[in-house]
């Protein structure tokens, strides 16, 4: 993607309003462009913040008294050889710290500006017990983030396609645009639609696609390798190589709907399945209990409303820490 930015913010009268430079007429006047212009607004709001804490630091600086603190330091220093003392400036020492401080903290604040407010790209992070986290693109696309997905997208699509990229899984409805492609990058592979929904992994050595509706290509990026792909088909890159099938996994979607299919199914591999779509982790006190068989279904129900389920079933408890559960065989 190409780091480019159509802002013209005029960081020299922002800064000069900042610091107090601005005289009464000037600062009339800048206040208007504030209110008239919600960028300008987004980034002065940001920036006071963040100096606010630069000034707490300094605040502090000036309430410590450097001379008497390091003259007890200074005291206590001496040349074990000669017997002489090392004489070191206090002040200077710790004012050049002070000022790397400053230095570092205006940087911070400036990249978050940037990041924040002027970056032609946006970033979104999911946190790992998150699912269905949605997020609406400038085209009126819809991606639902899966947890611990990161998504980077521009704040304004260009005149010829529309880019993003992917790192996690995420599930994509994209707005028909015939005449404007949507590219996704995941890893080492290029998903190209024009309009239609789907599935993507990006994630350990393997991108995966499954689609829903419409049709997509999934390309290798180094080799152009491709396949077209329609609803139901599945595909999966790994070490280079692209294989296609159809899905036949009634759960692959769970962490999106919420809704799981168990057919005569072990319960080593139901709570796989649990555990991809509430994000949790699932023991079991003894393989016996790892290769009871369920048949049912479960659609958009709590996860303490499935578990009980299954341990009446089977006359079982379930001790939960955290984010992990204990499956054991009741009393």
């Amino acid at each position: 993607m190409k780091n480019e930015t159509s802002h013209n913010i005029e960081w020299e009268v922002i800064s000069k309003y900042l610091s107090g430079e601005m005289s009464e007429e000037e600062k009339a006047a800048f206040k208007k462009v504030i209110d008239s212009n919600p960028e300008y607004a987004q980034i002065i709001a940001a920036s006071e913040k963040d100096l606010g804490l630069v000034e707490d630091v300094m605040h502090i600086r000036e309430l410590y008294n450097a001379d008497i603190a390091w003259n007890k330091v200074n005291d206590q220093i001496t040349n074990k050889k000669s017997g002489k003392k090392i004489t070191l400036n206090a002040k200077r020492i710790l004012q050049f710290a002070a000022m790397i401080i400053v230095v570092i903290g205006l940087g911070l604040i400036s990249n978050k500006v940037y990041n924040d407010y002027l970056s032609p790209y946006q970033t979104f992070i999911s946190q790992a017990h998150e699912s269905n986290k949605s997020i609406v693109l400038a085209d009126g696309s819809t991606i639902i983030l899966n947890g611990k997905a990161k998504l980077v997208y521009p704040r304004k699509f260009n005149d010829d396609t529309r880019n993003v990229s992917l790192e996690g899984e995420a599930f994509f409805d994209i707005a028909k645009n015939p005449n404007k492609a949507f590219i996704i990058t995941a890893k080492d592979a290029e998903i190209k639609v024009l309009g239609t929904s789907f599935n993507v992994i990006a994630k350990d050595d393997k991108v995966e696609v499954l689609v829903k509706s419409g049709k997509v290509r999934f390309s290798e990026i180094n080799n152009k390798e491709s396949v077209i792909l329609e609803k139901g088909d599945f595909a999966i890159l790994k070490e280079s190589l692209l294989s296609k099938s159809l899905m036949n996994d009634d759960n692959y979607l769970s962490w999106k709907t919420q809704k799981m299919v168990f057919r005569s199914m072990e319960l080593k591999e139901v709570a796989k399945v649990i555990e991809r779509t509430y994000h949790v982790q699932i023991q079991f006190e003894s393989n016996e209990i790892e290769k009871e068989q369920i048949s049912t279904t479960f659609d958009q129900e709590s996860l303490s409303h499935v578990l009980s389920n299954i341990c009446m079933t089977f006359n079982l408890t379930y001790e939960k820490k955290g984010q992990t559960i204990i499956l054991k065989k009741g009393i």
